[in-house]
């Protein structure tokens, strides 16, 4: 995350700024806590090492006298999250498609959840943690034939609130076993 701020003086305030002080929480109900700081007159700050966008920020001026402003307001960014999921996999072993799992790239996911039902309904396959990847297989272990089958998948996103609800996805994928090749 890449912070930037201007000089605001206000009657009283000391323009001597000798740093700025940042803040950060990493969701929203959280209480910020110094992070860093950057020493005046720069006015740029990068958070680096970040497994997520989603924070929240403050920053305070420190004069060369050691007193501390107030806290600037406080700027929240959350993530912008994604999972899209094909309708389509082959688990025959040819090394390709050969595994349901989400498409291009997931964004700023923490965890998913999969339950896998077949055509009456009945629960085949059930998953957790922190990617979707189903190889066609039952909860047992035994290759599930081809057809269709149902999914729910519950994902938990790395965003700025902590009590978000998972989204939850439903849909489904048609697993294709035999005599097909990717080739």
């Amino acid at each position: 995350n890449r912070l930037t701020w201007q000089l605001q003086a206000a009657p009283g305030c000391d323009v001597n700024v000798l740093r700025y002080r940042i803040y950060y929480a990493r969701y929203e109900q959280d209480e910020l806590t110094r992070l860093d700081s950057v020493a005046a007159p720069g006015t740029l700050y990068e958070h680096v090492g970040l497994n997520t966008v989603a924070g929240c920020y403050q920053v305070t001026a420190v004069s060369r006298r050691g007193l501390e402003s107030a806290p600037s307001n406080k700027v929240c960014v959350d993530a912008c999250p994604q999972l899209v999921l094909p309708n389509v996999f082959t688990p025959n072993g040819d090394g390709k498609n050969d595994v349901f799992t989400a498409l291009r790239c997931p964004r700023f996911v923490e965890s998913v959840e999969l339950e896998v039902f077949n055509r009456w309904g009945v629960r085949v396959y059930r998953g957790s943690g922190p990617e979707l990847r189903w190889d066609g297989r039952s909860s047992s272990g035994e290759e599930l034939p081809s057809g269709l089958y149902y999914y729910q998948v519950r994902v938990r996103y790395a965003v700025v609130d902590r009590n978000a609800p998972p989204e939850v996805l439903k849909g489904w994928v048609q697993l294709i076993r035999d005599g097909v090749s990717m080739r």
